[in-house]
């Protein structure tokens, strides 16, 4: 078993390690409701699960500024408008990432609030920090960030929406969540189908991917496309899901697989039109088409992975779909002879830039 699937089959366990920690977190958020201005930065997967948890703030009807932006891209550019009514929250699986340390050093010197939320305790100490959030789920064994991803995007979710007083049943949320994922990787059906898609496009030479999303899965496609660049070393695409329509659908055809995530939620109907659309072009050809979701109406449909996760709200339950993503991406790198315990030009903390 690879120190990735490990980590993998622990993401259950992880969440339910953050849910002793909800009340905590929405205290910490309270304290900041009178900020205007909101950064989420981080690096890689970091700065996806900043992303995911910005998304929140369009279901939630946040009215406050909020800009998720990678912490160099905060460093240069945006820490310009940070300022004494902002607050700068940085998501580092470490919490010695270098950029994003940076981001909250300059962060500090403009008068904003620093705040870090980690599964780490490497940058507790850092005297420019103000807050400092510790998610205690245990070191993940991997280089790759997978339940470290799935935490610190629910994490900085449950804080953004403290910040802006909308209030949800976090304890209910995350323990659904968690009873998802715990099925997910006990489920025996659905694992068998992920190992026969996986046959498959190792089989037919498939090398080449494309992951589409809408609203919180759109980041979720942004991690998914991560993953399969660090552990397969593969060419990758992430876009917004009818994007595709827009230049990329010149591709169907080619060998490659393009994997769809959609939650239930108000863009659902058009991502399934857009599925049909694409499983009929591509019939006979080299392009494999698969849907992830959690749409009941959608369960026994061909080559679609049904999860079945229904929290009550599509922004939470996208969060569930990238755990058969990492499955995929486990399976298909070793179906391929990479060696995950020695990732290629990959390091476990980034300390200089």
């Amino acid at each position: 078993m690879s120190s990735m699937l490990q980590d993998i089959l622990e993401a259950s366990e992880s969440l339910n390690s953050l849910s002793l920690m909800i009340n905590d977190i929405r205290r910490l958020g309270s304290l900041h409701s009178s900020v205007s201005r909101i950064f989420l930065v981080g690096a890689g997967s970091s700065y996806y699960a900043s992303m995911y948890a910005a998304s929140h703030a369009l279901s939630g009807g946040l009215s406050k500024c909020i800009y998720a932006v990678p912490s160099s891209e905060f460093i240069y550019n945006y820490s310009k408008i940070a300022d004494s009514s902002s607050l700068v929250i940085a998501s580092s699986r470490s919490g010695e990432t270098a950029e994003t340390l940076e981001a909250l050093r300059i962060a500090k010197g403009n008068g904003a609030r620093a705040m870090m939320v980690s599964i780490s305790e490497g940058g507790r100490n850092v005297g420019y920090i103000d807050y400092y959030v510790f998610v205690n789920i245990g070191q993940e064994r991997s280089v790759f960030m997978t339940k470290s991803f799935i935490t610190l995007s629910a994490a900085d979710a449950i804080l953004l929406k403290s910040i802006a007083g909308i209030n949800q049943d976090f304890m209910g949320i995350i323990r659904e969540l968690s009873n998802c994922m715990d099925n997910v990787v006990k489920d025996y059906d659905l694992n068998s189908e992920l190992r026969e898609i996986t046959s498959d496009w190792v089989d037919n030479g498939v090398k080449r991917f494309i992951f589409l999303g809408h609203g919180s899965s759109y980041p979720i496609a942004l991690e998914a496309a991560l993953k399969f660049e660090e552990t397969s070393y593969s060419a990758v695409q992430a876009l917004n899901t009818l994007e595709f329509r827009h230049g990329p659908v010149a591709t169907v055809g080619e060998r490659q697989a393009i994997v769809m995530l959609n939650q239930l939620g108000e863009m659902s109907n058009a991502a399934v039109k857009l599925f049909s659309e694409l499983m009929e072009r591509s019939k006979g050809t080299g392009t494999r088409v698969i849907m992830i979701t959690n749409d009941d109406d959608l369960r026994g449909l061909r080559n679609v992975i049904h999860v079945p996760c229904r929290t009550g709200a599509g922004e939470w339950d996208a969060l569930a779909l990238i755990l058969p993503i990492y499955l995929l991406a486990n399976q298909y790198a070793l179906r391929m002879g990479i060696d995950l315990e020695k990732p290629r030009n990959l390091t476990r903390v980034v300390k200089n830039f």
